[in-house]
């Protein structure tokens, strides 16, 4: 008999780290087919017998976690269409704060300062800050992250990111900030 469980999955910043997560989960022994759905952070497991959370944790990078979702939120999360504000908010799923629990909004606008020109331009950060490149408008240069960094925000911006502002780690940069 097939089991099938749905989990929510945090860690994820952009549609590549879901991609990352199935890819670990199915590589479980026991589970038969897994799909993770990124705009509603979860993960459809089906295995041949329960797998327990902490197996499939294990399985997982570090940045990714999967975790028992109330009864209701499963049959939520497994039958409705994402909303139309989840997807135009990308990577924070509808939410605008920081952190779970927290009334602290996520600041979207930052100043970008150019290391070749000095050039200065007042941008809105993307919530795929990740993948993010900028061109110049002072000198043309394309700017791209520094080694560590997980996009020009961080690297050259007077605020960092959406996920390094939520605390959540970069599908590109493993190390928390």
């Amino acid at each position: 008999m097939t089991e099938t469980t749905t989990l929510a999955v945090t860690g994820m910043t952009c549609r590549d780290c879901a991609h990352h997560v199935e890819q670990a989960l199915t590589t479980v022994s026991g589970v038969s087919k897994v799909r993770v759905e990124y705009s509603k952070r979860v993960a459809r497991i089906e295995s041949e017998f329960p797998v327990a959370i902490d197996t499939l944790n294990a399985a997982l990078p570090n940045s990714y976690r999967v975790k028992s979702l109330p009864a209701e939120d499963a049959l939520d999360k497994a039958t409705t269409p994402s909303s139309l504000v989840g997807k135009a908010l990308g990577a924070f799923g509808g939410s605008r704060r920081a952190r779970a629990g927290s009334e602290t909004p996520l600041i979207t606008t930052s100043e970008l300062t150019c290391p070749n020109c000095g050039h200065i331009s007042r941008e809105s950060m993307p919530t795929d800050a990740c993948i993010y490149f900028y061109d110049c408008a002072g000198c043309g240069a394309l700017l791209r992250p520094k080694a560590g960094d997980c996009c020009v925000f961080c690297s050259y911006g007077s605020v960092p990111c959406p996920p390094v502002q939520a605390n959540q780690s970069c599908c590109h940069t493993q190390s928390s900030r």
